[in-house]
């Protein structure tokens, strides 16, 4: 009965995109010090503990007894950073025995620092990594974004409303949302400037995340939420909605994408196909050929990418997303490797 309780009692482990946790800077603590911290993210997860699926792009031993691992692990929005040490030891082990790049899932606990220069830093303390695969990867991004995409729509129902404290956690909670999220929406309103801008950076985020593996494996987004991996009891429940957020999403964005091409009229000559692809793509291309399995130089990247045209400037920012979505690593400095 005691096992039983402290099962129940676990805190709840959240499905995140890196983009928004990454932009989470509200930490709150409550009780006393055995109580859980928590990180406050924008779209109101009261988060302690998060679920994460990625490609390890980068595993380094930063500890000077060689018992601290630092790892990047990249999702299609951006990249978590993941420590590991003596309070972790068999997480630390698979880190340092780990052939880089790989898919893993971990679950683990949010962590704050912050430096006396005022600045927050947030990373993930894993308190279990196992190997995955693209599969297991893309149904947690389908799940994450349809996840992420009914925190908005509370977020918007309350910043909609006018109301504030208890009457909007009350409010909140008869929409469907969880006491738990009710309670990180209201801070959330509370802490956080320029929601309106925040929304839209995180909406986009979401689309281009689901775009990213619906056009690499095939997934489609009606999928979301109808099939659940095994063994994710502790992870967070979704709320019942007749609504489908994700496709709605997804289907206003090509809404949005046709009128802007009926705006531009194509120039003569120029076929659909013969188009100039985004830089980002034509690098992850030029990567792509050039990489044979043993990497291939930044520099010959960088010269080859501006023969093609690409300014300089086009060039990093489209290595540094490259990298953030795991699509690409550096396995040492100045050395470029495709995934």
């Amino acid at each position: 009965m005691e096992k039983a309780e402290k099962i129940m009692d676990r805190e709840i482990a959240w499905r995140i995109f890196a983009h928004e946790f990454n932009r989470s800077n509200l930490h709150i603590s409550e009780g006393d010090e055995r109580a859980p911290n928590y990180i406050i993210t924008p779209t109101g997860v009261k988060c302690n503990r998060l679920f994460i699926v990625g490609v390890v792009t980068e595993v380094e031993n930063i500890g000077k007894d060689n018992n601290l691992w630092r790892a990047r692990v990249a999702d299609p929005t951006g990249v978590f950073t993941v420590y590991a040490g003596q309070y972790q030891p068999e997480a630390a082990i698979f880190l340092a025995e780990l052939q880089v790049p790989a898919y893993v899932a971990i679950v683990g606990k949010a962590r704050k620092y912050e430096p006396e220069d005022g600045s927050v830093y947030i990373s993930v303390r894993p308190e279990e990594i196992n190997t995955a695969d693209e599969k297991q990867r893309d149904r947690w991004v389908l799940d994450t974004a349809e996840r992420t995409l009914e925190r908005i729509k509370f977020m918007e129902e309350a910043m909609n409303s006018g109301l504030s404290g208890n009457e909007l956690r009350e409010f909140l909670q008869k929409k469907g949302a969880s006491p738990l999220l009710a309670d990180g929406v209201v801070r959330a309103l509370q802490h956080y400037k320029d929601l309106d801008k925040i929304r839209l950076e995180l909406k986009n985020a979401v689309i281009h995340a689901v775009k990213t593996i619906t056009t690499d494996s095939g997934v489609r987004e009606q999928a979301v939420g109808k099939e659940q991996a095994a063994g994710t009891q502790a992870t967070e429940n979704p709320q019942d909605s007749s609504e489908e957020p994700l496709e709605q999403e997804l289907k206003m964005e090509e809404i949005k994408e046709e009128k802007e091409e009926a705006r531009s009229p194509q120039e003569p000559g120029i076929t659909e196909t013969e188009k100039t692809p985004e830089p980002k793509e034509a690098i992850a291309a030029i990567i792509d050929k050039l990489d044979t399995g043993k990497g291939i130089s930044y520099s010959s990247v960088v010269e080859t990418a501006m023969n093609a045209g690409i300014n300089p400037e086009s060039v990093e920012t489209g290595i540094k997303e490259l990298m953030d979505e795991g699509r690409c690593y550096e396995p040492k400095i100045g050395v470029l490797r495709k995934v």
